[in-house]
């Protein structure tokens, strides 16, 4: 013979095992929550510094070929102008040396690298507004129009003097190169001295 079902009348039930189990289930969600956004924060982290060691690698690559191409200018008369025309600019308080001739001594430009100028437009951009000189006017160090980054880097050459002591003139380098990300800029110099 069967047991009769006994089913415990509602009066009876408490539902203490229903709120602790909601209350685990909530404890659990922050949990992921805060394990995925960490994660998230993490792979941003080594995205962006990965971005920037390629744009570093990118620099020192232009920096090499700025620093080979005072070769090519050496005992030439080059002309080294405000706009870093061809990529070539004069310095503040540079007057004119030998073979070299730099613009009129106008101390008010600032820093090649960081020089804005109303000459300085890129002819390709809609946006007429001038830029930064080494952006537009820098020569071009070029990686092919499938290199995965938002611009070629670009590297300028000034033209700082012949030191007294040796006859040596002295150059400065200076390239600038972006990664995959366009806020992703380095920017390196060298100073170079002709032999």
């Amino acid at each position: 013979m069967r047991r009769p079902i006994t089913l415990i009348k509602p009066d009876r039930q408490q539902g203490y095992a229903l709120f602790i189990v909601l209350m685990m289930m909530v404890v659990i969600a922050l949990l992921v929550v805060t394990a995925t956004q960490s994660y998230n924060t993490e792979q941003r982290i080594s995205t962006n510094d990965a971005d920037r060691k390629l744009a570093t690698t990118l620099a020192e690559a232009a920096l090499r070929e700025g620093e080979n191409q005072i070769f090519d200018i050496e005992g030439k008369k080059t002309n080294f102008t405000k706009e870093c025309k061809d990529g070539l600019c004069f310095t503040p308080y540079v007057k004119y040396d030998g073979n070299f001739q730099t613009q009129e001594n106008d101390n008010k430009i600032g820093y090649a690298w960081d020089r804005i100028l109303p000459e300085c437009i890129d002819k390709k951009k809609k946006n007429k507004k001038p830029q930064k000189c080494i952006d537009v006017n820098g020569t071009e160090y070029s990686l092919g129009e499938n290199s995965g980054i938002a611009k070629n880097p670009r590297y300028i050459i000034e033209y700082l003097g012949t030191n007294s002591a040796d006859n040596r003139t002295i150059y400065r380098v200076t390239a600038k190169a972006w990664g995959k990300n366009d806020n992703t800029q380095v920017v390196l110099q060298s100073y170079v001295a002709s032999e």
